[in-house]
Formats: structure tokens, sequence, C-alpha cells
């Protein structure tokens, strides 16, 4: 891993232990991402050096604008370079001209290794950069409607959150390790455990919501206690859901996977869309307590997410990028 990319990675995941407390919240992930985000800009920033001095000292100017070097310059300055990362792994720039066309692609791999930017952290930043304004509405939208969430579940327990965890804990350890194979390894095992641990509370969640849907309470003696038992297990298990969620899209992000981080995500939104929304309504009239969050909450919730499947598909579509130049700032 680059040292660019390891800056965003840190960023991103600097206070790891302190998103999954008690107290858990979007805020936390959102301000990871701004923290990645920031350090994406950095490596985008030179990045325009690099692009504009391989301009610069390229020979063969004809290929891209006709005109004299000064117009040659503005047209850098002011326009929009494309970036492509050719199958040898290669960057290569190419600037729009005056009819809206891109000339011959120029590689600027030695003037990106003299700037310290990998292709790998070059391409997280623009991915970062493609991304970010979606997906800071998505965030902006979970932010705004988690405290009816959150409330509801704060104090809950499980004993059955050991392989949470023990993935965050696999996680934690993973970061500290230099060997790069090792390391790999365990980010993969700490992977497998949350992800366990996530599709266990998924079925727990399922099994409680289609015994209080069923009315299987009525066969009880017990009836109340045991619909009291099931809606508490939902909670407590979304509590688990959730965390585990974001927590596989901060380990993602934090290796340089944008699209994996978003499908983290698209898949808690859809696990509220599929096995919350439909009974939210039934499960509030259950819930003799607290009242189980209203059913518009969930919809909202469930919404505010659907986002994240065009993000990844754009992610996975895209072998290029523009990358706008009007941010440069370069000393000859």
């Amino acid at each position: 891993m680059g040292t660019d990319q390891q800056m965003i990675s840190h960023a991103a995941m600097s206070d790891c232990l302190s998103l999954f407390d008690e107290q858990f919240s979007i805020a936390d992930f959102s301000s990871a991402f701004d923290k990645a985000e920031a350090a994406s800009e950095s490596v985008l920033s030179s990045t325009r050096v690099a692009v504009q001095r391989a301009f610069d000292n390229n020979e063969d100017k004809a290929n891209y604008v006709v005109d004299m070097n000064d117009e040659l310059r503005d047209a850098i300055e002011s326009g929009d370079i494309e970036l492509i990362t050719g199958k040898n792994g290669d960057v290569y720039a190419q600037l729009r001209n005056a009819n809206g066309r891109f000339g011959k692609p120029l590689p600027i791999k030695k003037e990106l290794a003299d700037e310290g930017i990998t292709a790998e952290a070059l391409q997280m930043a623009l991915q970062m950069e493609a991304i970010k304004v979606q997906l800071q509405i998505i965030i902006d939208g979970m932010r705004e409607i988690e405290s009816r969430v959150t409330d509801v579940i704060q104090g809950q327990r499980n004993d059955r959150i050991g392989l949470f965890y023990s993935g965050l804990s696999l996680y934690i350890e993973a970061r500290s390790i230099r060997d790069e194979v090792l390391r790999k390894q365990v980010v993969a095992q700490a992977l497998q455990s949350i992800s366990n641990a996530n599709s266990q509370m998924i079925q727990d969640v399922r099994t409680s919501v289609e015994y209080l849907i069923t009315g299987q309470y009525r066969n009880s003696k017990k009836m109340t206690g045991k619909i009291d038992e099931h809606i508490s297990i939902i909670n407590q298990c979304y509590d688990v859901v959730y965390r585990a969620s974001f927590l596989k899209a901060a380990i993602y992000q934090d290796n340089g996977e944008i699209a994996s981080m978003l499908t983290a995500i698209d898949e808690y939104g859809r696990f509220v869309e599929k096995m919350i929304v439909p009974y939210a309504g039934k499960l509030s009239e259950l819930d003799r307590r607290n009242k189980f969050i209203e059913k518009g909450t969930w919809g909202t919730i469930a919404h505010s997410l659907t986002g994240c499947k065009e993000l990844r598909q754009q992610i996975y579509e895209n072998d290029s990028y523009l990358l706008s130049m009007r941010k440069a700032q370069y000393d000859e």
C-alpha cells in the first residue's frame, strides 16, 4: 500500500474504537469519511501538479492543442483532464480541447512518482471524488433520522455479539501488522467474523418478526411476555446489524475498496427495506413499552440508502475519471 493510500486509510479509521461504543452514531462514520475525503483531495492536488508538469515537459504538444504555448497553458489550467488507467496499471492523461474532444493519452507515471503518488492511491482518490456529493447526501439523511432509532435501542444488551467484537478486535490487530500477506489474511478473518455476526443477527430478526407477525405468541400462556421477548430480540439484533454494516463499510474504505464499502451500506439498506419496513406498523402495535419505531422512519432509512446501488455501479463501470485542473497550483 502506497504512502498516500495509507494516509487516506488511516485517516478514515483513526477513531476506530470510538465508532462502536454504546453511543455509536452515523456522525462518527461521517467524520471518518470527511477525513478520508480531505486526504483524497490532497492526492488530487498533487496529481494536478503532476499532470501539468507532464504537459509542460511534453515535446509533442501539437497532438493536444495546435495553438501557442500560452494558450496551451490556459487550456490546461482551466480545462478538464481525463485520467485513464491502462491494462498495465499505468495512468495516462488526456486534455479536452476547445472542441470538447480529448487528445492523445499522455503517460504521467513518472510525474506521479515524483509527487509520491501511486496508481492505487490516485484511483481511490478519484473514486472518493466521484461519489462524495451523493454519499454525503446519504450520510446526512441517516444522521437526521438515526436518533429515532438509537433512542429505542440504547442500553440493550445481547450475549450473541461475540463474533462482532471478535471481528473488530481482529481488524484493530491487523492494522498493526507489517507483513502485508499476514495483514490481508487477518483482515479477511475479521470481515468473515463480522459477516457471520451480521448474518446470525439478521436470521434472529427474521425469526422473531415471523413469530410476531404470524401471531404464534397466541399459543403461549405468557403471551405478553413472549411478545416483549421477541420485540427485544429485534431491537438488540438490529443494533448489531447496524454496527456490523458500517464497520464493514469502514474496513473496506480503509483498504481502498470503495465499491465494496458502498455494497456494505447498500446491503444494510436492503435489510431495512425487506425485513423491517413491511412489518413496522404491526410491530409498533405489539410493542407496549417503547412503541416500535414508526413505519415512516424505517421507510425513510431505506429510501435514503438507495443511492448506494447507483454509486457502486458508477465505480464498477468507470475505467476513467475527469479531473478539473482549475485548482492547480504549479510553479515553473
